[in-house]
């Protein structure tokens, strides 16, 4: 009977060669059933991790990211160590337009980077917040800006209960909204933060399986009484590390405003301290960085110093190198993202000729990317639980 089963088995992966996007349906099929479970028990006798590695990275990247990694912890391994460790994703968000989402995925290879696009079928009109996993948090505008939770990959979406409390808005600034995986409890959180002030924050839990429409209510968490000083807050998007922790940029010259979405825990972060000067107002930009928060300081019109969180509960920051920009950019730069390396940083350019670039922070060289991407136009970071399910 092993045998056979191992011979069924045998001949799917050799389909895989061939016809990957029918991978799903037969994953699907043999994930709950006894034969793939009798295989597991043979696991070492019929696939070396290499040969399975070959097989899995011809793979869709949407298909590995929200279904195949999730099959056992030996595909969770090789998928999200060897295959998805050097992609970077994200959504850039148009305004108008018949694709109003496009799904970007780069990754390093020996000669360069290499880009994937893929457009989006969201249907509603909306405004993406946070996106972790397969789940994006949307506002509908056109709904009193209701709150949903949408699966990119069954389409089903989840409409999650008002929050009672009046932001001012969110689809403005007004608010910071994340979404998260908690690994530890297996569940999912959705977060709104915003100035009162004091600073309020409130949580909203919900399982993977959003088909049931069952989600809890809003919790209020405590947040310590800060000095917030004066003046307006904005809050931009928010920036996940390790998935985990959520900092918002909240245009202030002392602090940022994170959160540990596992101890629910809301706290002010300091800045470097070159960058926390009161005579001189920055400009900084948070993005993350190979599991790192990372922070761009323009110094001045052509040059910036980057760096990183390297202890998060000591709050202490490393400049990892100063950057030359050169000067036919002409414009500030906005990072978006980085590749696992290090090496190469994505970043975004205002007009007069906007776009999607990457700088290689070992030679020095900037790189117009083939994406379009306008002054108006968004970028929202992928955000992955780093913990098998």
């Amino acid at each position: 009977m092993a045998i056979l089963e191992l011979s069924t088995i045998f001949y799917i992966y050799y389909k895989l060669l061939y016809v990957s996007r029918m991978f799903y349906n037969v994953l699907d099929k043999y994930r709950h059933s006894c034969v793939f479970h009798s295989v597991l028990e043979y696991r070492s006798f019929f696939l070396l991790d290499d040969f399975l590695f070959d097989i899995l990275r011809r793979l869709p990247a949407d298909i590995l990211r929200y279904k195949a990694r999730f099959v056992c912890r030996r595909w969770f391994s090789i998928i999200t160590n060897r295959i998805l460790r050097d992609h970077a994703s994200f959504i850039v968000q148009r305004s108008s337009g018949p694709h109003t989402a496009i799904q970007v995925v780069i990754r390093e290879e020996k000669h360069g980077l290499e880009l994937e696009q893929q457009q989006l079928d969201i249907p509603c009109k909306f405004r993406l917040k946070s996106w972790c996993n397969e789940f994006l948090l949307i506002v509908d505008p056109n709904r009193k800006e209701s709150l949903y939770v949408f699966n990119l990959m069954t389409k089903q979406a989840l409409c999650l209960p008002g929050c009672m409390t009046s932001c001012g808005g969110h689809y403005t600034s007004k608010c910071g909204l994340a979404l998260a995986f908690d690994g530890f409890k297996g569940i999912y959180k959705a977060i709104h933060v915003f100035m009162g002030p004091p600073i309020e924050c409130k949580i909203i839990v919900f399982n993977r399986d959003i088909s049931s429409h069952v989600c809890s209510m809003w919790k209020k968490i405590q947040v310590p009484s800060y000095d917030m000083g004066e003046g307006q807050y904005y809050w931009g998007n928010p920036v996940s590390v390790q998935g985990r922790y959520f900092h918002w940029d909240v245009h202030c010259s002392n602090y940022l405003v994170s959160i540990d979405m596992v101890k629910e825990k809301i706290f002010q972060m300091s800045l470097p301290a070159e960058c926390n000067d009161d005579q001189v107002k920055r400009q900084y930009s948070l993005f993350e960085m190979s599991g790192f928060l990372a922070l761009l300081d323009d110094v001045s019109w052509n040059h910036a110093d980057l760096w990183i969180l390297k202890d998060i509960q000591k709050m202490k920051w490393e400049k990892l190198q100063s950057i030359s920009v050169p000067s036919y950019v002409n414009t500030r730069i906005y990072p978006v993202c980085s590749v696992i390396s290090m090496r190469y940083l994505i970043f975004k350019k205002s007009s007069p000729k906007p776009g999607l670039f990457s700088y290689d922070l070992t030679n020095e060289v900037i790189k117009e990317l083939n994406i379009h991407c306008g002054d108006s136009e968004r970028c929202v970071v992928h955000s992955a639980a780093p913990s098998f399910l």
